[in-house]
């Protein structure tokens, strides 16, 4: 006889997928805030285990304010990035449109085309003004929507003392609680040590890549070295787009091929240092993802919420691993999201 529970799993699983994608608008933003509040205690644990003395620490108030502080920071340069990206990018706007021209005709000169078309007639009627202004319109909601990421995150502030309590009282019995002090434990290490390693490499590519924006003379170097950053964040293809996208532009600015090869090169270099010795250096197998579960991931949280949800892949995946890690039932999925097999059920 077919057994329901084989049935139910995979509705129960296609309708939480639902559900999530229904209230993104709501989750999203919520879910950013409790990264970036991981994100500052892990900050300031790190601050806290600064030596000042003989056998003395950072005071445990001055590494949150100062953690606040450099977060804070880090947000005020992406928003200010962000505002006068707008305004130069509807600037640049014709410019731009010239060198789309520009480009299409050199490369229809190099073929055995006797008249070659413009770039409007390939495309159609472009009108990179209206696309400067729909960025803008996009860019100015994403500020709309970072504000009530602020307000979620003063919030969980408020809360965080109690949100271990919470989670224990609904848990009956010791061994049920001691199960998910383990878990959250897990978690918490996990998570912090991701987030951390991540935003730090990731700050380290946009530098890098606006020191060589910077040098190579590329337009926009400020947005394209933020855009780097935050692409930095998606896996695999991340990479790619981050180094496409302004090698591409430099394509339209420039005439020779110069720009385009050092920005190439350099991001290349830059990126698989980061990302093939760096990382791998401290995070370890820390999380034990599976390669392909990290892309199917990719493509489902993708489809889910957007370029968020690429951005929130691995660490929602983790977290989901662990969960299902400390439940017998439901511990062979997570050998199957599992790199080695090996999962871990005690911190």
């Amino acid at each position: 006889m077919f057994n329901q529970k084989y049935l139910t799993i995979p509705v129960l699983a296609v309708g939480l997928l639902y559900l999530l994608h229904l209230g993104r608008s709501f989750l999203v933003p919520l879910v950013f805030a409790f990264f970036i509040w991981y994100l500052v205690n892990a900050l300031a644990g790190l601050l806290g285990r600064v030596p000042l003395g003989k056998e003395k620490r950072f005071p445990k108030a001055l590494a949150y304010a100062g953690a606040l502080a450099a977060i804070a920071v880090l947000i005020f340069v992406v928003v200010r990035i962000i505002t006068v990206s707008v305004t130069e990018v509807a600037a640049s706007a014709p410019a731009v449109q010239q060198g789309l021209d520009r480009l299409a005709q050199r490369v229809f000169d190099a073929l055995p085309v006797s008249e070659p078309p413009t770039l409007q007639k390939l495309l159609g009627t472009i009108d990179l003004g209206k696309t400067a202004r729909l960025l803008a319109m996009q860019l100015t909601e994403f500020l709309g929507k970072f504000l009530i990421v602020l307000l979620y995150l003063a919030f969980i502030f408020l809360e965080q003392r109690s949100f271990e309590s919470k989670l224990l009282a609904l848990a009956k019995g010791p061994e049920r609680q001691r199960a998910v002090r383990s878990m959250i434990s897990q978690i918490d290490a996990d998570i912090k040590v991701y987030l951390g390693i991540k935003t730090l490499t990731s700050l380290a590519t946009g530098l890098a890549g606006y020191l060589i924006f910077t040098a190579v003379g590329l337009e926009l170097a400020g947005f394209w070295a933020l855009l780097l950053f935050v692409l930095n964040f998606i896996p695999t293809i991340g990479s790619i787009a981050a180094t496409a996208l302004p090698a591409m532009m430099s394509l339209v600015q420039f005439e020779g091929l110069g720009p385009f090869l050092a920005i190439v090169i350099g991001l290349t270099l830059v990126q698989q240092a980061l990302g093939n010795f760096i990382e791998p250096r401290f995070l370890g197998d820390r999380l034990n993802l599976s390669p392909l579960v990290i892309l199917l991931s990719l493509a489902l949280w993708g489809m889910v919420w957007g370029i968020s949800g690429m951005m929130l892949c691995v660490p929602m995946t983790a977290i989901a691993m662990i969960i299902l890690s400390h439940i017998p039932q439901t511990r062979p999925v997570a050998v199957i999201l599992s790199r080695n097999g090996r999962i871990r059920t005690s911190a």
